[in-house]
């Protein structure tokens, strides 16, 4: 059982942090972070999980976020007073379309209602850059650019935000909407950008990046978490871009990352053409991160692959060494 919010050494009680998602990709950098911040944190996870690094003092709750009476007991028992919402189905691939993204935004719903229940104050919970118009070719703003979602993934995300954003007005809780672009770093699916170029080069094949023209706005998986915790400890409400707002050329991830792992030689680079699925650009207007949350990234785009390429050939060193 859940005990009273802890108190600090000097007295002080300290604010009570519920988090899902805190073994996925992103999960596992926020966590830790929230604990140094000094957050009494409470995890909800199907199972309880192996140990992850820095979350040694989170209190783990087992919990099906899509069982709604396991939520409503486990929240109104945690009693949080701050909620960070990350978890979502996320399967590399098959989240665009899956209808496990209608399963989500229920069972956040479902969430948000226990935990203001239970006299939760604040939420921070996480969108995409697919709820925006991609057709505009111009910086995605939260004010000025149209929801335009051409996805079921996208479509869930902004109906979620849609939804959530009046009622918590009108019940006066504090919603912040982090609207994530494109991350990268450690723990992320092989399948994804930077480990499907990594591998194969660090293996001494050949990998191609197809669209080497495309602009794209990275941020690294740690700059990401610490952005939410600085969101979290604002008083900023409503959309808000998590990105670095700088446009940079996929041609260029690949060939940063082929030149750590000294196999540029091996880099492909082709131009195929935008799609409407696939736009030219897709860059983060970030002035309300930057101004009213007072964040700005900190680990430089070659700096972060520099690690990405360290971590994916040790795997690849581990399998050459077992043959």
């Amino acid at each position: 059982m859940c005990e009273g919010h802890r108190h600090s050494e000097d007295g002080e009680r300290r604010q009570r942090i519920l988090l899902t998602g805190a073994t996925g990709f992103v999960g596992r950098q926020v966590a830790p972070l929230l604990v140094q911040a000094g957050y009494e944190v409470h995890a909800l996870a199907r199972t309880s999980p192996v140990r992850l690094p820095g979350c040694g003092s989170v209190i783990w709750h087992e919990c099906d976020l899509f069982d709604s009476h396991a939520v409503d007991a486990a929240v109104g028992q945690i009693q949080a007073s701050h909620l960070v919402h990350l978890a979502w189905y996320a399967e590399h691939g098959k989240f665009w379309s899956a209808s496990e993204n209608l399963d989500c935004v229920a069972a956040s719903l479902r969430l948000a209602r226990s935990f203001v229940r239970s006299g939760g104050q604040r939420i921070v919970a996480t969108g995409t850059c697919a709820e925006y118009d991609w057709t505009t070719g111009a910086s995605l703003h939260e004010d000025d650019t149209s929801l335009k979602p051409k996805t079921l993934y996208g479509r869930s995300k902004a109906s979620l935000f849609e939804t959530l954003a009046p009622w918590a007005a009108a019940g006066g809780v504090s919603l912040a909407w982090a609207r994530l672009f494109f991350l990268y770093g450690p723990g992320e699916d092989s399948r994804r950008l930077v480990p499907s170029l990594a591998q194969p080069l660090a293996r001494g094949d050949v990998a191609t990046c197809r669209f080497g023209n495309h602009l794209r706005d990275f941020l690294h998986v740690r700059d990401v978490a610490s952005a939410l915790v600085a969101i979290l400890e604002s008083q900023v409400t409503g959309a808000i871009n998590v990105a670095s707002g700088r446009a940079t050329r996929l041609g260029e991830v690949s060939y940063l990352l082929a030149r750590e792992l000294n196999a540029a030689s091996q880099l492909r680079i082709d131009a195929l053409p935008p799609t409407l699925d696939n736009p030219a650009a897709l860059v983060a207007d970030v002035t309300r991160l930057q101004r009213e949350v007072g964040w700005s990234p900190q680990i430089e785009l070659g700096t972060g692959l520099a690690e990405a390429a360290r971590d994916w050939v040790r795997p690849v060193s581990g399998l050459r060494a077992a043959a």
